[in-house]
C-alpha cells in the first residue's frame, strides 16, 4: 500500500486535470467522476484556498467529516506544495481563482477520465504521467466507499 500518495510508489501512474471556473461546475465535475466509479482515493480538489477545496470535497457523502483523516488533510498541504508536474499545467488557472481537480486512472483509464472532465465543462484537460506524490489520499485513510 502507498503511503504518501495513491499512485504506486516508485513508478507513479497516470492522471489526468482538468480546471473549472466555478465551485458549482468543480462540484458537478467530481459527482460526475464518483457516479462513473472512480474511488475518492483517485481524486484530488485543488484550489487556492483550502477550505475552498474542502467545500467542494465535502459537498460529496464519502468525504470525511470533521476530524476524519482522509483528502481534506491533504488539500491543505497542497496549496503550497504542489508536485511540479501539476503546478507547471495549472499555476495560471489556480492563481486566477480557478479549482483544479485531478484525477488518478486507478478504474478508469485516463483518456475516460479526460473525457468525462470534458463533459463536466473543464478547460485546459490534460493527461500526464505522474511520478509518485502527496497528491491523493492513501487508500487506507480515503474514507467510506
Amino acid at each position: 500500500m502507498a503511503i504518501s500518495s495513491y499512485l504506486p510508489d516508485v513508478a507513479g501512474g497516470m492522471v489526468s486535470g482538468a480546471s473549472f471556473a466555478d465551485d458549482a461546475a468543480a462540484v458537478a465535475a467530481v459527482t460526475l467522476l464518483h457516479n462513473a466509479g472512480v474511488r475518492p482515493q483517485d481524486l484530488s480538489v485543488i484550489a487556492r484556498d483550502p477550505a475552498r477545496a474542502a467545500r467542494i470535497a465535502g459537498a460529496l457523502a464519502w468525504y470525511p467529516t470533521k476530524g476524519e483523516r482522509g483528502i481534506g488533510r491533504l488539500v491543505g498541504r497542497l496549496t503550497g506544495g504542489l508536485p511540479r508536474d501539476v503546478r507547471s499545467r495549472y499555476s495560471t488557472d489556480l492563481a486566477g481563482g480557478r479549482v483544479v481537480v485531478v484525477a488518478a486512472a486507478g478504474g478508469q483509464p485516463a483518456d475516460t477520465l479526460a473525457a468525462l472532465f470534458g463533459q463536466a465543462g473543464g478547460t485546459s484537460i490534460d493527461q500526464w504521467w505522474q511520478p509518485p506524490a502527496g497528491l491523493f489520499a492513501p487508500p487506507e485513510m480515503a474514507g467510506p466507499f
